[in-house]
Parts: C-alpha cells; structure tokens; sequence
C-alpha cells in the first residue's frame, strides 16, 4: 500500500484544520459515485473552498485500482460521519458500478489501510465501523442492509471483511514501510528559496532562504502536483522541488 498526501486547502466546507481530541473507530464509507476515481473525488473535495457546495471531506479515499489519497491528516477532523467526526478516521472508497461492490483492488488496499491505521492508534478490528451503524445510512452500500439486500448477507459481508482485517494484523509490521518518515533533511539548492505562510505559491511570502544550508522538513503537503514541507524553525513552507532542494 502507498498513501499519497494530496491534502485538502484549510477551509470550513472541507477541511476546517480541527485536531481531534480522540481517535476510537476507523470508519467505512463508498463514494456513491460510480467510476469516479480517488483523484475526482479528492478535488471535488478541494474545490468546495471555492463552490461553497455543501461540507463533506474524508480523510482518506482508496481508488478504483487500490491507490490510497490521503486528504486530510489522521489527526485532524474530516466532515464525513456525522456525529462520529469527534472520534473517527474516515476512510471513502470508490466502487465501479451501481452496487456499491469494492473492486479487489480496492478492498485490499483498504483492508492494508485499516490495518496500518488501527496499528498506529492501538485499535482492533472490531473498532472499524460502518457510516450505516452510525446514522443508519446505506454506506458502503454493499455492507449495508437495504430492502433488496437482507440484513444477514450486509452484515455477513461487512464481517468477513473485519476478520480478513483481523488476520492481517497478527502479521502487520509496527508502521507501515512505504509511508514517508518524518521529520527529514533537504539541502538547499536554490540561492534565493522563498518561505512561505502555508503551502503554494498563493501563499504570502513570510521570508527566504539565502545561500543553501540544510533544513529539516516535520511536514509536508501537495499543492496541485507539488509537494511542500514545513521548516522545523516554524519560519513557514518551502516548496520541495527537484530544482530548489535534494533530500539527504
């Protein structure tokens, strides 16, 4: 499993930059979108600091091919399981048709993502939940009793899936190998870096960073298809490029 950070713009439509105060369930979500793909769903999340649509984000969507987009930080709150935002992750999958069914892609990346989730807040599988055993919501559809689906086949479905989780875990390294470490390094390679308040080039220009050095990145996160990191000092964000820096 690789998680790409794409996070969100701090807004109050997607996300608000709450911390949350607790994490106890891990909670199972579909799009209810057919075919769209992690990356149309992360945007359409994005865009609503501008659209004003409506409030609703995740902070993680797996793909149709298992990619795993990762929108807004675990710790922070994501508007997606109602009154369960407080002490949940959230997690939306993509589902290729009408049913709601997981591509296998889909369903292992998502068991991995679990997994690896529920290693890093000392959680079992028995804390993954579904949006339908908080609200009574029919998500994911396809672990969600309906009048065309009885309860004990939903059930039975969402069950299967907990054990599958639960088998994973006894063998689950302690974090997950592919998932960027931090803090690290950069060396400076641009004579002139600008320092920013926050990620992107929008962003105000707080200060810059003259005649190289090597830094320490805490943070980092994608503006578009740039990644920027947040400077250990608290001075702001540069960007990470290829051309500006070199990680050591």
């Amino acid at each position: 499993m690789e998680i790409t950070k794409m996070w969100l713009t701090v807004n109050p439509y997607s996300r608000p930059g709450t911390i949350r105060k607790k994490t106890e369930k891990i909670a199972v979500h579909y799009v209810g979108n057919p075919g769209t793909t992690a990356l149309n769903n992360r945007n359409y999340f994005n865009n609503l600091a501008k659209t004003h649509a409506r409030y609703v984000s995740s902070n993680y969507i797996v793909g149709l091919d298992g990619e795993v987009i990762e929108c807004v930080p675990p710790e922070e709150i994501a508007y997606c399981t109602n009154q369960a935002n407080e002490y949940s992750i959230s997690i939306e999958c993509c589902h290729p048709d009408a049913t709601g069914k997981f591509t296998d892609a889909t369903e292992t990346a998502l068991a991995e993502l679990c997994v690896y989730l529920l290693k890093r807040y000392g959680l079992t599988a028995d804390d993954i939940i579904r949006h339908y055993d908080v609200t009574g919501k029919q998500c994911p559809l396809y672990w969600a009793p309906t009048k065309y689906q009885p309860a004990e086949i939903a059930n039975g479905r969402f069950a299967a899936f907990k054990n599958r989780v639960r088998d994973m875990l006894g063998n689950a390294p302690d974090v997950a190998e592919n998932v960027e470490e931090l803090p690290f390094c950069v060396k400076i390679l641009d004579p002139e870096l600008n320092i920013r308040k926050a990620p992107g080039t929008s962003s105000e220009i707080v200060g810059a960073i003259r005649g190289g050095g090597i830094y320490t990145i805490v943070d980092t996160e994608m503006v578009g298809a740039v990644t920027w990191g947040k400077l250990k000092s608290g001075a702001g964000w540069i960007s990470l490029c290829e051309k500006y820096v070199r990680r050591i």
